[in-house]
């Protein structure tokens, strides 16, 4: 994921709002998310200036790591007595 996305995401705003601010079609600001086209160094400087951001770091990639397994209420992580269940058939 690029810092784009997070930043968007952050911001609460959708692909097509922030498409409108910059001046662009929704569909070419999804590319540019995605990381199939570049922007042009004028959509870079309306990106950054719209997410209150620096446009050199928006297209730089987001280390993504997986949420944390849920576990059910009042069982700690869920591995506790697990001995004591047996093997699983």
């Amino acid at each position: 994921m690029l810092r784009l996305k997070l930043l968007r995401l952050n911001a609460g705003e959708s692909q097509w709002a922030i498409a409108r601010m910059v001046g662009m079609s929704q569909g070419r600001y999804s590319m540019i998310e995605r990381g199939l086209v570049s922007p042009t160094p004028k959509e870079r400087e309306a990106l950054g200036a719209a997410l209150s951001a620096s446009a050199s770091s928006l297209l730089r990639p987001v280390v993504n790591t997986p949420p944390a397994k849920p576990t059910r209420a009042g069982c700690g992580t869920g591995r506790e007595g697990d001995e004591a269940r047996g093997p699983e058939l």
